[in-house]
């Protein structure tokens, strides 16, 4: 297939890319800054908000579409919210008209996130809750969504969401500092460096590991009759405190130092999400049943995967 990812250089698109390679497709990575080609993947220079889109000019018939660039910081959505929306929404809107206007039907999937459903009483979250997102950056996320929804029921473009848990495993150079909370804990207790967790430690999260969330998007597209016009939940199932999980890489870091470094409980900041104090697991049963997919990680096993290239072999 000839393939365009958005956002091929970052954690999830990186993954998905690593997953492709070697088996036969055409790949394009869209990027606003100019990158090399490789022997895997060209690159075509664009910013899908601030140029002209009828210039993005693709070589290719595109059959699959990872849209996964996007500004993804709920602060910086929040001290800014014209740029978090032409990001997130403008820009890809510009993305599916262009389809529309050079008549491709690709099956394009959006990376949405967990967060959109707002603050719920009951876990699992699955997909009959009504959305009632509490930040902008959700707002825009759900936004995106719903255009995409409208798009395939124009008939200008098939696809489908995946509203992603928390995703760690591999971070990249450059993510957001509010983002990939679980690769910084790492790091900053291989660094040496004691651990700060805000209140007690006792929220729930949806931990699930990138390896798994690349596969989420490439079956999403494999089962495409069953998942077109749809959103997903994409999670590990598995609930794990936030107090659970620093201890558990503080103690994976402490193996690879041989000093185990303090976590630290302060009051959390005044300017703190009302979202960073929900509570998370995802039912992804309603993907399983559309695709087979199932996560093949834990939330330990993922961690040892993640940071095996730390230990001797």
């Amino acid at each position: 297939m000839n393939i365009l990812i958005t956002g091929a250089t970052g954690l999830i698109g990186a993954a998905i890319l690593n997953k492709l390679i070697g088996k036969g497709h055409e790949i394009i990575g869209l990027s606003r800054s100019i990158k090399d080609d490789t022997d895997f993947i060209k690159w075509i220079q664009h910013d899908l908000y601030n140029d002209e889109i009828l210039s993005l000019n693709l070589p290719k018939d595109i059959d699959v579409v990872y849209h996964l660039a996007g500004q993804t910081s709920t602060y910086t959505a929040k001290n800014d919210p014209i740029t978090d929306l032409n990001i997130n929404v403008t820009g890809f809107l510009n993305l599916l008209e262009y389809f529309k206007s050079v008549k491709e039907c690709p099956f394009v999937v959006l990376a949405g996130t967990a967060t959109e459903v707002g603050l719920v009483d009951d876990i699992p979250i699955n997909e009959a809750m009504r959305d009632n997102p509490i930040t902008f950056y959700d707002l825009s996320k759900l936004t995106a969504e719903n255009y995409l929804k409208q798009y395939v029921r124009e008939g200008w473009v098939r696809g489908c969401t995946l509203r992603l848990a928390n995703v760690f495993g591999r971070n990249q150079k450059g993510q957001n500092q509010d983002r990939g909370i679980i690769d910084k804990i790492f790091n900053r207790a291989l660094a040496k460096n004691n651990i700060t967790i805000f209140g007690d430690g006792e929220c729930i999260r949806d931990y699930i590991f990138i390896d798994d969330v690349a596969s989420a998007f490439i079956r999403s597209t494999e089962f495409s009759e069953t998942t077109n016009g749809l959103t997903f939940y994409i999670g590990s199932g598995n609930g794990v405190s936030l107090k659970s999980a620093f201890q558990k890489v503080i103690s994976l870091a402490a193996k690879v130092t041989g000093t185990q470094v303090k976590c630290e409980h302060v009051a959390p900041p005044k300017e703190l999400s009302d979202i960073e104090f929900r509570n998370v697991v995802i039912d992804s049963s309603l993907f399983t049943e559309a695709t087979g997919w199932k996560p093949e990680y834990d939330f330990d096993s993922g961690l040892i995967a993640a940071y095996q290239s730390y230990f001797p072999k």
